[in-house]
């Protein structure tokens, strides 16, 4: 039932191809790294969505997802594991993990990290719950921090929020009383 989504706030479409997702900090090892296909692209202000199982995601959610990370939909395209990188599958855990979106050079663009893992930011988002979602808020801003996420009890796929948050107002003083 896992997925991602991706959200291009810029003003240009970009160039997926040669793109990576996964979980697995760095080349080697244990986890997974999966990499876009020819012709995947991400417009200006489009939500895509990948999803582990697209079978599991619509019977979920109602719609198919935009890829897949393991085959399940042949109508779906599926994301290709990165060898070079790691040669497992994504797999997320509510516990502690993270998730890394890799360019075509192998940069890193974007990541986060919760619960155990600090690779993204430290202290790390808190477990996640399971059945929630973590959400960028708002969307368009990202300051490389924990306080950019939240959690999401009522996860949407495909959306994302791009209502400003509520300014906090700044304390009230404590009245002063004349002394005597």
């Amino acid at each position: 039932g896992e997925w991602v989504e991706l959200y291009n706030a810029g003003g240009v479409t970009l160039d997926l191809y040669g793109y990576k997702i996964g979980d697995q900090s760095t080349p080697g090892c244990c986890e997974g790294m999966l990499a876009f296909p020819a012709g995947a692209t991400l417009r200006s202000g489009q939500v895509i969505v990948i999803a582990n199982q697209a079978s599991v995601f619509r019977s979920t959610y109602g719609f198919s997802p935009d890829y897949e990370m393991e085959s399940s939909d042949p109508a779906v395209p599926v994301l290709s594991r990165y060898i070079t990188w790691a040669e497992q599958g994504v797999e997320l855990t509510n516990t502690g993990d993270e998730l890394l979106l890799l360019d075509g050079s192998n940069k890193l663009v974007d990541s986060l990290s919760w619960g155990s893992s600090t690779f993204a930011f430290d202290p790390a988002i808190s477990s996640v719950p399971e059945g929630y979602s973590l959400e960028r808020y708002p969307a368009y801003r990202d300051t490389d921090s924990a306080l950019d996420w939240r959690k999401q009890s009522l996860p949407r796929p495909g959306v994302v929020d791009l209502t400003p948050p509520t300014p906090t107002p700044p304390p009230t003083p404590a009245p002063t009383l004349p002394s005597t």
